[in-house]
C-alpha cells in the first residue's frame, strides 16, 4: 500500500463516505474523538492512522472500505472483497474496526429518515439541537461524549430504537448476546476468537463443525410445535441458507442495452431483508452469462446439508424467458435453476428465484386509475429490456420462481430509487415475515401492491410461479 494508491483512493471517496470512515475509526484502539475531530479528507486520514503504525498489516484500509461497501476501490489496492474477508478471519480480533463499532454503523445504514426523526424527537432535551440536526453517526459520537453511549452502555440506545423500530433494537440485543460469549453468525474460522467479528455485511462460509443444528429461529411468541411438520417446510438451522445475489449493472459490453441506473438500490435493500431473515448472502456483481451459469453451478455444488433454504435474486436486463449477462448473452432462467433441482442437499428443501427482469416489450394498459405520478416522476423510469422465448417452471418440486412480470410484458426500474419489484418485495417481507406470514401470501401482496402503480402510463402484473408442496414461513424477529 502506497501514497498513490492511498491518494487514487481519497479522490474517489465522497465527503459522507469520508464521515463513516472516520467513525468507524474512533476507537480506543484505533484514533481518539479529538485527533479525527479536525480531520477533513481521506487522505488526512490515512496520514494518521499511518502516524499511528496503523496500517503495517495493510489490512485496516481493505477492512474500512468493505464495511462501507466500497468493494471496487479494492482494485486499487490489488485485492478483494471475498480476500479480504477471509483475511479478516486470521487476523487478531483485537485489532481493526471494533465489533461495537460496526454494530453501530449497521443501525446508521439501517436507519430511514423517519426512523431517524423519531430518534431525534427522543433526545431533543439531552442533546443540543446543533447536534440533533446532524446525521446518525454524529448523534451517536455525541451520546458517547456525553456518557449516554459505550461498549457495555447500551441500554439507552436500546430503549431508543425500540420505539422506533424494534429490529434496529435487535441490532443491539444481538450484539450483547455475541459479546456474551456465544460465535456469531458470520465466523468462518475453527479459531475461536477472544473478541467477534462483528458484523461482516456480505458472506460468510460458515463450516458444519461450527453450526448450531438445534437452534431454532421461530420466536417463543409462535414455537414450531403450531406448525404440522407435513404443512409446512422445517427451517431449524442458522444460517438458513445461501442468498445468491447477481446484480448486472454495467452493459457497456452490449451496445443495445443501458446501464441499469437504480440497481444498486435493490441489491442493498435485498442484502438487508436477507441478512435479517438469517441468511447468508453472496453478491456477484455484472456477470456475462457464462460467469452466471458457473456461478449457479458453484452454488449448487456447495453442500447446503446444515440448512434449510436456498434464495437467488437476479437483476438485470432481460428477455422472454431469460435473463442477460452483461456481455447481452442470454442465459435461460431454466439454466439457472436446473443445476439446484440437481442439488441432493437441497432435495425436498426450498429454493426461491427472484429475477427482476422486462419478459417482453409489451405494456400492460391501465383499465382505470384514480391518479398517477406527474410526468417528471415518469421520466425516471426505466424498462429493463425485451422478446424472445418462453420458460418452465421447473418439473422439480420445491421451487418458488418470483417474476417481476408475467411473460411477454416489460417491468420497470426507477434510475434512483430501484425496482417497483424489489423493493415492494422487500418491504413486504420486513412486514409480514415477523408475523410468521408465509412466502406465497407475501407474493400475493407484492402483486397487489405493484399491480396498483401507473409506469409511463402503463402497468406491472408480477407472477410467481411454484412447486412448493408445503407452506414456507422464513424467520425474522
Amino acid at each position: 500500500m502506497n501514497a498513490p494508491q492511498l491518494l487514487e483512493i481519497d479522490e474517489d471517496l465522497t465527503s459522507e463516505e469520508v464521515a463513516q470512515l472516520k467513525f468507524l475509526c474512533t476507537d480506543t484502539n484505533l484514533l481518539q474523538k479529538k485527533g479525527l475531530e479536525r480531520v477533513s479528507d481521506a487522505k488526512d486520514l490515512f496520514l494518521r492512522l499511518e502516524e499511528q503504525g496503523l496500517l503495517e498489516d495493510g489490512l485496516l484500509i481493505p477492512e474500512l472500505l468493505v464495511t462501507i461497501r466500497r468493494f471496487d476501490l479494492l482494485v486499487i489496492l490489488n485485492t478483494s472483497r471475498e480476500k479480504v474477508e477471509r483475511q479478516l478471519h486470521t487476523r487478531d480480533t483485537s485489532k481493526g474496526v471494533s465489533p461495537y463499532r460496526k454494530m453501530l454503523y449497521q443501525l446508521y445504514e439501517d436507519m430511514t429518515k423517519e426512523k431517524l426523526s423519531v430518534v431525534k424527537f427522543l433526545l431533543a432535551e439531552e442533546i443540543p439541537k446543533s447536534k440533533l440536526s446532524s446525521s446518525l453517526l454524529d448523534i451517536l459520537i455525541e451520546m458517547e461524549k456525553q456518557q449516554m453511549l459505550g461498549e457495555d452502555n447500551l441500554d439507552k440506545l436500546k430503549t431508543i430504537l425500540e420505539k422506533c423500530d424494534k429490529q434496529l433494537a435487535n441490532v443491539i440485543q444481538d450484539f450483547n448476546k455475541m459479546q456474551g460469549g456465544r460465535p456469531p453468525l458470520q465466523e468462518v474460522s475453527n479459531h475461536q476468537p477472544s473478541r467477534p467479528h462483528y458484523p461482516e455485511p456480505i458472506e460468510k462460509d460458515l463450516p458444519a463443525s461450527r453450526r448450531d443444528s438445534s437452534r431454532n429461529l421461530f420466536t417463543d411468541a409462535q414455537p414450531p410445535e403450531q406448525f404440522e411438520d407435513n404443512e409446512y417446510y422445517t427451517i431449524s438451522h442458522q444460517p438458513v441458507g445461501y442468498c445468491l445475489i447477481v446484480n448486472n449493472y454495467n452493459f457497456g459490453k452490449a451496445e443495445k442495452f443501458k446501464n441499469r441506473k437504480g440497481t444498486e438500490k435493490d441489491k442493498e435493500a435485498l442484502i438487508r431483508v436477507f441478512q435479517k431473515m438469517k441468511f447468508v448472502v453472496k453478491v456477484h456483481n455484472d456477470l456475462n452469462a457464462s460467469d452466471m451459469l458457473n456461478v449457479a453451478k458453484e452454488f449448487a455444488n456447495r453442500d447446503h446439508t446444515q440448512m434449510d433454504v436456498f434464495a437467488c435474486c437476479v437483476l438485470s436486463h432481460g428477455e422472454k424467458g431469460a435473463v442477460l449477462g452483461v456481455d447481452g448473452q442470454q442465459v435461460e432462467i431454466r439454466e439457472l435453476t436446473l443445476p439446484f433441482a440437481r442439488c441432493n442437499s437441497l432435495t425436498s428443501k426450498p429454493k426461491l428465484f427472484f429475477i427482476q427482469a422486462c419478459q417482453g416489450k409489451l405494456g400492460h394498459e391501465a383499465v382505470w386509475i384514480a391518479d398517477g405520478p406527474d410526468s417528471t416522476e415518469e421520466e425516471r423510469w426505466e424498462e429493463d429490456a425485451c422478446s424472445k422465448r418462453s420458460f418452465s417452471l421447473p418439473e422439480e418440486a420445491d421451487f418458488l420462481i418470483g417474476m417481476a412480470t408475467v411473460e411477454h410484458y416489460l417491468s420497470f426500474r426507477h434510475t434512483t430509487d430501484g425496482s417497483i419489484y424489489i423493493q415492494e418485495l422487500c418491504r413486504q417481507l420486513e412486514n409480514h415475515c415477523p408475523k410468521k406470514e408465509d412466502i406465497l401470501s407475501i407474493m400475493t401482496k407484492v402483486n397487489l401492491e405493484v399491480s396498483t402503480k401507473m409506469l409511463q402510463g402503463k402497468k406491472q402484473m408480477p407472477e410467481p410461479r411454484y412447486t412448493l408442496r408445503k407452506k414456507l414461513v422464513l424467520p425474522m424477529d
